[in-house]
Parts: structure tokens; sequence; C-alpha cells
């Protein structure tokens, strides 16, 4: 806007009314004094209303989910979920060898004959960490006898494992072979069978026994010392497993490590909001036949600008929850067992949850571990291939805030400048009606069409907080128009200007007690703000 123009519009409107009310025949010029023209002008500049429902939208964009309640209370949601299915973790079972070594009575020569001698054996079926096994039912292996045999006469043999049975028929697992007698000193024989279908049931100290017969086939004259051995290695191998039962005594197991990434923070800056009432759910769903404490002290909110790192704590973390074990007695070697739920809730109660996120992390990392058995390490307990722990994670921020210094931006332009000839004075006014719970000062910035900062007007107070009642809700909004004075430099200075940045600090009433004051952002809240400049003029005409 250009002064010279208001001076014209001026000096034609005075002619116009001498004209209208003189005798133009009457009037005289000489030595007319004319007096110089002062008042005042105002134009706006622009005007915005955020409701907060846009507002959260427009800073947070379209990826993140938010619910709104009957009383029309924002909660911001974040679900996740962590699957842990390791089973190898709990107890681990690699191929089973195992040895023996029988030998025949003495026998004087005689006439060709067979004879027979038998030998058992107490052998031990040992998981990699020594755990103490109840039995294990097979999807698949095998049972293989490799056989040497020093008596030089062919032997018949048969294995018989009392422990190891078929599912339907309990019948133990029997294999047979021969060795045949060559001039070598040591024969060999291997055989199999196949553990499909097949449980091994131990007795204390993972112990199962073996039965072994042989038949020896002596010819004429032939005698044997009683010296000779029969050996043999047993190897359960090539081993899946439907189910295992024993007790698996105390692991430490890695139950999630991965992150979630809080947009909120992250797409905007957020320093200076503190959520009030914050939780964090884990809905653990767990068919594992072990419980399992969790170990939430890993847990953390990470900055991605720093690599700063806030740890989750507090008595969740301190008296860590257990999620409780499936029962032993619902699974059976070709159905699940039945799958346990344990809900565990971290809040402001129970930990440092409000501090973590008034971190304002870009990502919240569930670096969880498990301890199994907590209680006891002689608990029964039972796994399949199915096993697994799985939590669905639901994080949920009510807009139940604490803001500090908290910054918010906005721009308005001033259309290619403003040329102000022959201003005495003027002033920005910034006009208000606040419906959030908080008060706010501005700081102008003018810059001119390259962002470049042509002045700054610091910390005026503009928004006025609303009345608050005891439910942290505003019942009425409130009014304010500020006018912030501009020097005669800077009113210069707007001959440049392309436009106005308005960045508002914003906080919370400060409580008069211990008491700390969390107000509530409903979807419908809105702050109206209009900029306009003004001032006061001085004509010379």
């Amino acid at each position: 806007m250009n002064l010279s123009t208001v001076k014209k519009f001026v000096l034609i409107m005075i002619s116009v009314s001498l004209i209208a009310s003189c005798n133009i025949d009457e009037l005289e010029f000489d030595n007319l004094e004319v007096t110089p023209i002062t008042g005042v002008f105002s134009f706006p500049l622009g005007e915005a209303t955020y409701v907060m429902s846009d507002l959260l939208i427009k800073q947070t964009g379209d990826s993140l989910e938010f619910e709104e309640d009957s009383t029309s209370l924002y909660t911001l949601l974040y679900y996740d979920t962590i699957t842990y299915s390791a089973p190898d973790d709990f107890i681990r079972i690699s191929d089973i060898v195992q040895n023996g070594v029988a030998s025949p009575p003495a026998y004087p020569g005689g006439a060709a004959r067979q004879e027979t001698f038998s030998a058992s054996f107490d052998l031990t079926y040992d998981p990699d960490d020594g755990e103490e096994l109840d039995s294990v039912f097979y999807l698949t292996g095998d049972l293989t006898f490799a056989t040497d045999s020093e008596i030089p006469a062919d032997i018949d043999y048969t294995y018989t494992v009392q422990n190891t049975t078929h599912v339907n028929t309990g019948t133990p697992i029997s294999i047979s072979g021969t060795v045949s007698n060559t001039v070598a000193p040591v024969d060999s024989d291997s055989q199999s069978a196949s553990l499909v279908n097949h449980v091994t049931k131990l007795t204390g100290g993972n112990t199962f026994t073996v039965d072994l017969d042989v038949t020896v086939n002596l010819a004429a004259a032939q005698s044997l010392t009683g010296l000779e051995e029969v050996r043999f290695t047993l190897t359960y191998g090539n081993q899946t497993f439907g189910l295992i039962y024993g007790k698996f005594g105390q692991d430490v197991v890695q139950v999630g490590n991965q992150s979630l990434d809080i947009d909120f923070f992250s797409q905007a800056s957020r320093d200076g909001i503190t959520f009030g009432n914050p939780s964090l759910t884990f809905d653990f769903r767990n068919s594992f036949g072990v419980p399992v404490e969790m170990d939430f002290s890993g847990i953390n909110g990470v900055d991605d600008s720093d690599g700063s790192q806030v740890f989750l704590s507090g008595n969740i973390v301190n008296n860590p929850p257990t999620v409780g074990g499936s029962d032993v007695n619902t699974p059976t070697p070709t159905t699940p067992g039945e799958t346990v739920q344990t809900v565990v809730e971290i809040n402001r109660s129970n930990s440092n949850l409000v501090n973590l996120l008034a971190s304002a992390p870009d990502r919240l990392v569930f670096d969880v571990a498990g301890r199994s058995n907590p209680t006891s390490t002689t608990t029964l307990n039972y796994l399949q291939p199915t096993s697994q722990i799985t939590a669905y994670v639901a994080m949920e921020i009510p807009f139940e805030v604490k803001l500090e210094n908290y910054k918010e931006t906005g721009t308005f332009s001033f259309r290619g400048g403003l040329q102000l000839d022959n201003v005495d004075s003027a002033f920005i006014r910034v006009v208000t009606v606040n419906e959030l719970p908080f008060s706010g000062l501005a700081t102008l910035e003018i810059k001119d069409a390259d962002s470049v900062t042509l002045f700054t007007i610091a910390d005026n107070l503009v928004i006025n907080a609303p009345f608050i009642n005891v439910n942290g809700e505003v019942t009425d909004p409130n009014g304010a128009t500020t006018d912030i004075p501009v020097t005669g430099e800077q009113v210069d200075l707007l001959a440049n200007a392309s436009y106005m940045q308005i960045t508002m600090t914003f906080n919370t009433p400060v409580s008069q007690t211990s008491r700390e004051i969390y107000v509530k952002i409903l979807a419908d809240y809105a702050l109206t703000l209009k900029v306009g400049i003004g001032g006061k003029f001085n004509l010379d005409l």
C-alpha cells in the first residue's frame, strides 16, 4: 500500500466537498493555509483457523491412527506385533550317540552248534545343555545300530530299545541283523529303523535301556575264550520332534528386538510436549508349555538425530511380570496345546513412560528378553514345532498434555511489500480467539522474498489461555487483541518484506501445587488467528 495514493484521494475529497458547499465565485485562494491531515490506517494481512483435528493430520501426515472418544478427546494409536518362535532356545537335541560292549562266555570246542548270550545297557539321551527330559515324540528320524564283532563266527543279533515305542501300539522298537565272519579280525554290520510315529520315554537322568541278544553260529571244534567283544554304536539321527516334555530349567531368551517408528515425533518437531497418560500394552499369547518372565529394561526411545536413548525404568522393570505357560496336559503329538493369554500394561504408575515419550523419540525399540521358568527349575514343560509367543503391542497416547515452550509456526503474506510513506507510527495487530487450553507468546520475523530475516519482534503475549475446569477441559474460549509496535526503521524495511513468519510458543497453565497440570486437547478445539497492520499517518497537503 502506497500512502501517496491516500494523499491524492484526500485532496480529491476535500476539493469535491468545497465545491459542493460553496459558490465558486466567492472562493478566494490567496493566503489559503492547509492544515496537515492526520489519521489512522489499517488493513488485514490474513486470517487462519486451526481446528485441532486438521492441525494434527497436517503436521503428522496420514500414516498415524487417531481415535476420538465420546468426549472428542483424541488418542494417538500405534500397533505392532512381536512373534517369538525359537524352541531351540529352551531345549536343543542334537544326534544322540551312545556305545556299548558285550562279550560272550567262554565256550569249549565241540560239535557245530549255536550258542546265545545277552546283555543289557542303561544309556543316556542327553540334550545339548543337559536338561532333564521326560519324553520325546518324533516327526522324523532314524535309529541306527552299527555293530562290530571280534567273534570268529557268524553272529545274529537283535537290539530292543525298551524306552522307544510305537505311539499307537506301545511296541518297543527292535532292530536285527547279521555279522558274517570273514578273514578280517573285526567284522561289521549296520541296520536302521524309522522313528516316525515313535516316542522315547526316559527315566531319571535321561536314561533308556537297550537289550542285546546274540546268537553265535559255531563250527565244529570251534571255541571262544570269552575275551572276544561285540561292540555297537547307537545313533538317534535326523530327528525332528512333534512334542517334547521335560524340565527345561531356566534360560534367557530374546523374545523381541524390533523397533516401532513413532511418526508423531519424527514427522514434526515435538520438543516441549509431555503426554500425561500414555500406555503401552502387551497382549501376550503363549503356546509354549513354558512360563516366561519378561524383562522390559531393554525398551528404549531413540532420537535418530543424535542417537540418544531413554530406557524404560520403574516397577515394571524392577518386578518383571510373568507370561503364563500352556497347560502340559493339553497337547498331543499331532495337535497343538492351548494358548495362554497374559496382558501387561506399562503406564505412568509403574514406569517412566511419560518421561520416555517426553524425549520425543523417533523410534521405540522393543528389546524384550525373557527368563524361562522364573520360579522353579523343576517345572514340567513342553514344546512343539508350532509353539510360539506372540505379543500384540498397542501404544495409546491420549491428548492429555503439558506444554513447556512448545512451538508452532505460521506465515502471512505482505503481497509484494508495504510502502508506508508519511507514517508516524505503525503496529502489527494480532487478534486471537482461543479454545486451546494454553497461552502463547508470538515472535514475529519479517522476511524478504529470499527468506532473509529483515527484522524480528520477539516474545509478545498474543494468546490468552481460556478457563479450564478441574477435568482439564476448556469451557469458554478467550479472545485477545494485541498491538505490537513497529519502529520507524522497521517501517522502512517493510517496503522489502515478502511475508511474516509467526512462531508461537505455547505453555499450559503452571500448577500452584506439586500436582502437575495436564490439559485435554479435544478434536473440535480451534484457534482463530487474525493478523493485520495499522498505524498513524501525517499528510502535508
